[in-house]
């Protein structure tokens, strides 16, 4: 009887089987015991050869230490062996970067956070306000040579900011005092002329200096505010174990030489920055603007590594994690980062040549930002949003605040704006009452005589009560020119 094979690859049932070896001729068989097992389809699971038999010519595969499972390795181009393992396998580098410190606010952070504009001016202080109000009358005084602006008074003009972000944020600001759109609280706080002369005048920098500053610092226009305010944030807030590292694209179409486009962002066009952030809070640690080429950036090394080291610095040694996205992550900087005592997670780009080659904002919301022809204008006005975050962040975390962030946002310019007000009603009460009683208040000579040749008054400066005429006093407030400095 001729014999018959069973053809490689074809399921047999139990009893199509028994009938094949029927048909079978004795010499066919090696005369060792068959045993049949009775499955419920006639179908066997192809599958389950495959896990059980290996072909004789392949190399062992690696085995997932104390899991008895094989483990994939693939060797990139440049020589680096990538292997496969478990999540959650722990291992002697788990151990050493244990998280070391304590997350939250920092001790000078909590004694001075009594507030809601505490916390603000924990991260605008009151030096860089007056530095801002310095270049500001500095600037002004090239064409107005009796122009002048106080401290309260600039925090009134940021109060506007805030005001409008939370009420309006759609339309030209100078809408806010128009008939159709008025705002009561900002016509109350400030006249719009007033408010467009300082929005004219505003500056961050010595413009006679800029000149020299600029050849070696692209940000020179305001890179002494934004360096001290990244001070502040720091100085501030201890940041968790988990950090995140992105972009951030602040829109604006100002003229400037690092105005970037990019397609895939909501807002095509504006200034870049790299921010690092706390994971649990959101809150901003630290920033920096992408100014294209950098100069202190070693030759070789790769421009996200670079950002991701200058941002984690003041954070590193402490057993942090940081998380990236696919621009960022690399080999090379997960091992820089190793060595400073901190992991790195995120995605990383197929194009990596230490891969294997096989064959995408809490501050949008309520944001001040406006129209612009000046770019450290809106360099300031994301420093404000940045700000704000970060301010709300402090004082719920040191006060135990619940309250949601347009309410802080509100409470925040009344407080700013509290000062200035104040002031105003004063003066406008030494008004009234000087009017009320016509006759009894003589004219006499200017006791100031800053901008006058003698002329006569019958007012009296609200601060140092000396005779002041119109000349010598600040437009719009009875105060002397002397005082208001």
């Amino acid at each position: 009887m001729a014999s018959v094979s069973l053809p490689r690859r074809k399921n047999l049932s139990a009893q199509q089987a028994l009938v094949w070896l029927q048909e079978m001729d004795e010499a066919d068989s090696d005369r060792g015991e068959i045993s049949f097992v009775q499955q419920a389809t006639d179908t066997s699971s192809e599958e389950s050869e495959k896990e059980t038999e290996q072909e004789p010519n392949m190399p062992p595969r690696k085995m997932h230490r104390g899991t008895g499972k094989p483990c994939l390795s693939q060797t990139a181009k440049e020589g680096t062996v990538w292997v496969e393992e478990d999540i959650g396998v722990p291992s002697a580098v788990a151990n050493h970067l244990c998280f070391t410190a304590k997350a939250g606010p920092t001790k000078s952070a909590k004694r001075k956070i009594t507030s809601v504009l505490q916390s603000f001016l924990c991260l605008l202080d009151m030096g860089m306000l007056q530095t801002i109000r310095e270049c500001t009358v500095h600037q002004a005084r090239r064409t107005e040579p009796d122009w002048n602006l106080a401290i309260h008074e600039l925090m009134a003009f940021i109060s506007i900011l805030f005001v409008r972000a939370i009420m309006c944020p759609i339309g030209a600001i100078v809408d806010c005092w128009s008939e159709n759109f008025l705002v009561p609280v900002i016509k109350e706080t400030m006249p719009r002329d007033r408010f467009i002369s300082i929005m004219q005048h505003l500056r961050f920098d010595d413009k006679d200096t800029r000149a020299e500053r600029v050849k070696t610092d692209k940000f020179a226009a305001i890179s002494d505010i934004w360096t001290r305010f990244n001070k502040n944030c720091a100085e501030s807030f201890t940041p968790g174990e988990h950090m995140t590292i992105d972009e951030q694209l602040f829109p604006t179409k100002v003229r400037c030489p690092f105005t970037q486009y990019i397609a895939t962002k909501p807002d095509k066009f504006g200034i870049k920055f790299w921010i690092s952030t706390d994971l649990e809070t959101k809150y901003v640690c630290n920033a920096s603007p992408y100014l294209e080429k950098d100069p202190s950036r070693q030759k070789g090394e790769r421009l996200a590594e670079n950002v991701v080291m200058n941002l984690m610095e003041p954070f590193l040694d402490d057993g942090r994690n940081v998380t990236t996205d696919n621009f960022f992550t690399s080999l090379s900087l997960s091992h820089r980062l190793l060595r400073r005592k901190t992991t790195l997670l995120g995605t990383v780009n197929k194009v990596r040549r230490e891969l294997p080659q096989l064959a995408k904002d809490t501050a949008r919301m309520y944001s001040i930002r406006a129209a612009t022809r000046r770019w450290p204008v809106a360099v300031f006005y994301n420093m404000l949003d940045l700000a704000a975050v970060n301010a709300y962040i402090l004082y719920k975390a040191c006060t135990g605040w619940t309250g949601k962030r347009r309410l802080f946002l509100s409470l925040l310019a009344k407080e700013l704006r509290w000062q200035f007000m104040q002031h105003k009603e004063i003066l406008a009460q030494r008004q009234a009452a000087a009017a009320a009683v016509p006759g009894t208040v003589q004219t006499t000579q200017c006791q100031v005589q800053e901008s006058c040749n003698r002329n006569r008054s019958r007012f009296t400066c609200a601060t140092c009560q000396k005779f002041t005429c119109a000349k010598c006093r600040d437009d719009g407030h009875w105060v002397c020119k002397g005082c208001i400095v």
